[in-house]
């Protein structure tokens, strides 16, 4: 979901700093045109402020837990933060009192799922994003169907890069 919401928010002209695990994941992410920020180092929140003079304006958490709560302190005020999974193992839970002195909006996978009006248009336009060959896929790793257990293992342990794909024949 990372380098599809990199490239969306590129697209749309929108300045770019991802926020991943590794320096391989950092160099996939500048290949694409964004800044990058290693989560796994210290003072990487801190970082994401800097780059972004004073704060992201958009945080698009997937990952959850302490990294989340992280990326959440490196929201601007007045800025977005929105919840879209739990790759670390829990989602990011923000009190309510916090979000609302720093003027931030919290959107959850429950608010989300409230935007389905005009789904079939914002679906449209990706589609022609991807057509028009701006809008790609990043695949990582790909496994014969046979070898499904060590490709959940590889997501499970986010050692790969991108989308883990399983071919059949």
């Amino acid at each position: 979901v990372g380098s599809l919401l990199v490239g969306l928010a590129l697209a749309a002209g929108a300045r770019v700093v991802g926020a991943v695990g590794g320096e391989r994941k950092a160099a996939a992410v500048r290949e694409r045109g964004a800044a990058a920020v290693d989560y796994t180092r210290d003072g990487w929140a801190e970082r994401v402020v800097e780059l972004t003079g004073g704060g992201a304006d958009v945080v698009f958490d997937g990952v959850g837990g302490a990294i989340g709560r992280a990326a959440f302190g490196a929201t601007a005020a007045g800025g977005r933060f929105s919840v879209h999974g739990a790759a670390g193992g829990a989602p990011t839970r923000i009190p309510p009192d916090e979000a609302a002195r720093r003027g931030v909006t919290v959107i959850g996978l429950e608010q989300l799922m409230e935007l389905r009006a005009g789904g079939r248009e914002r679906a449209e336009r990706a589609l022609a994003e991807a057509a028009a060959g701006r809008l790609a896929p990043v695949v990582g790793r790909t496994f014969p169907l046979e070898r499904a257990a060590e490709a959940h293992a590889a997501i499970e342990a986010r050692a790969v890069v991108g989308k883990t794909l399983l071919t059949v024949g």
